[in-house]
């Protein structure tokens, strides 16, 4: 129901103008209405080649101008690993799974066991280890246009 209830929002990528659809399931196929989530500021657009930095591979936001990595924006899929029910309003950083507000800040600070002697924070779903100063990130989405 979630899903469905921003997919109603019809969230719209400021480039190319067209309305993304946040997939129940990963499908690799409709690469025109994948949503991708700039990692350094929250916005999420569509798929586009403007702004793309030929040295680093990263992309400026051409919402806020900030430079940075995009990543493909995908549900976390497993219900035990929720902390609280609510809208997915966050991702965590660099895989681009959505989550709870309440999920992303319970797991950015549930360390595991990193090498011998370290511990790290990752996301539950995919186990990267998350990066940036807080794990995570906000979503901010271009919807309810109407």
């Amino acid at each position: 129901k979630l899903i469905d209830a921003i997919n109603a929002g019809r969230p719209q990528c400021p480039v190319g103008l067209n309305t993304l659809v946040i997939p129940r399931k990963v499908n690799i196929s409709d690469q025109v209405n994948q949503p991708y989530v700039y990692l350094n500021c929250g916005h999420v657009q569509g798929h586009h080649d403007w702004g793309q930095d030929e040295n680093t591979g990263a992309r400026r936001c051409p919402m806020c101008l900030e430079l940075g990595p995009v990543v493909t924006l995908c549900m976390g899929l497993e219900p035990a690993f929720y902390v609280d029910v609510g809208a997915p309003t966050f991702a965590f950083n660099p895989c681009g799974h959505m989550a709870t507000e309440k999920t992303v800040k319970y797991w950015a600070n549930v360390e595991i066991p990193h090498g011998t002697n370290g511990f790290q924070a990752v996301c539950p779903f995919c186990a990267t280890p998350l990066d940036g100063a807080t794990g995570y990130i906000k979503l901010i989405f271009q919807d309810n246009l109407d």
